[in-house]
């Protein structure tokens, strides 16, 4: 995105819900929230056109920028139509837990800026010329954008203020042989086997690090995560849930996709989910086959000395995985083994190639 022009990556305007010029008032504040899923550009355009709601852009895990309703008209976002009519509304995508990405907060907080300087609206600071969603009206938007995340959102819109009226310089970018959104992991190798696919899912938002500044891909990847990357991964609307498992309660991070899992056939319904313990690689790979339509393959693989130790219950999800490259280019299939997150990352990347 060009942020001194405020141009963004792409421009896909809502044909209806919002209102055209803003009655007389002028730009006052930015509003801030998040999409209750992991969504794009396009998701939002495709919701809006058919749901009375709008904001002027949105702001991808990938940090990519997209407007759907142009600065000078109204959008249709904070349930207050005077507010509306003061106000340049920003959409995030945020990940199973309320959090967004790295790209995502720094794109977000550099369009924040961009627009305070536009509109003469001095340096962002919440409750002057950032306030979020739920300031308006009882809703949890903006997530952890106004939770976990609410110092940092603030001191990077800030910071990227501060270097566009020239008041700090630009950050110099870091020799780091990591691509550039992996650099806050001080525990990946970018010469390992699996920086490709990390790179991905983190770009994207399926997989996030840890609040330590580790990724973890020799970490087991738990049932939990398993779920919440999927969902992620589907750009799952988690506004909508029944509780399932008498082992979830509400307040976990992972409770929503958990809910969304279990309700899209995701995973089986029962009366326990194991969230802490370790995925196995079938775990994992039954998952994203049921997230794929759980058709058959054409036949079981072979040349896997271990097809024998793949559980029947794991079999035609196995064999699917397979077929379409999702797992097994080693020659191994490891299905009682538990998956690391830098596996669960390489089977996403190799989903996402079809």
């Amino acid at each position: 995105m060009d942020y001194e022009n405020l141009e963004p990556d792409v421009i896909k305007l809502l044909t209806k819900h919002f209102t055209s010029g803003r009655k007389g008032r002028k730009v006052e504040f930015v509003g801030v929230h998040y999409m209750a899923s992991n969504g794009t550009t396009e998701t939002c355009y495709s919701t809006w056109q058919t749901r009375e709601a709008s904001a002027h852009y949105a702001v991808e895990s990938s940090g990519r920028v997209g407007q759907l309703v142009y600065d000078r008209d109204t959008g249709w976002a904070l349930g207050d139509f005077d507010a509306n009519c003061k106000s340049i509304n920003i959409e995030h995508a945020n990940l199973a837990d309320g959090t967004v990405t790295k790209a995502c907060l720094d794109s977000g907080a550099h369009l924040i800026a961009a627009i305070c300087k536009e509109y003469g609206l001095g340096r962002p600071q919440w409750g002057k010329n950032m306030f979020p969603h739920k300031h308006f009206m009882a809703t949890s938007c903006p997530g952890q954008l106004y939770g976990s995340q609410k110092d940092a959102l603030e001191s990077a819109a800030q910071h990227w203020y501060d270097v566009m009226t020239g008041a700090a310089a630009a950050p110099e970018t870091p020799e780091t042989p990591l691509p550039a959104v992996l650099s806050g992991f001080a525990d990946l190798d970018a010469d390992a086997w699996y920086i490709g696919a990390v790179e991905l899912c983190v770009r994207e938002g399926y997989l996030k690090g840890y609040g330590s500044g580790r990724f973890g891909p020799d970490d087991a990847l738990t049932r939990a995560q398993a779920v919440a990357m999927i969902a992620n991964y589907a750009r799952a609307d988690l506004t909508d849930y029944l509780e399932p498992y008498e082992d979830v309660s509400p307040n976990p991070w992972y409770y929503e996709a958990v809910c969304w899992a279990s309700d899209n056939g995701v995973i089986v319904k029962a009366d326990k989910f194991r969230p802490d313990d370790a995925a196995t690689r079938a775990e994992v790979v039954a998952m994203l086959h049921n997230w794929s339509g759980g058709k058959q393959a054409k036949g079981e693989p072979t040349g896997y000395a271990d097809w024998g130790e793949v559980p029947d219950w794991a079999r035609q999800s196995m064999a699917w995985a397979v077929e379409r490259g999702v797992v097994g280019g080693a020659g191994e299939l490891m299905p009682t083994k538990g998956c690391t997150r830098a596996e669960a990352a390489a089977m996403l990347a190799n989903l996402s190639k079809e």
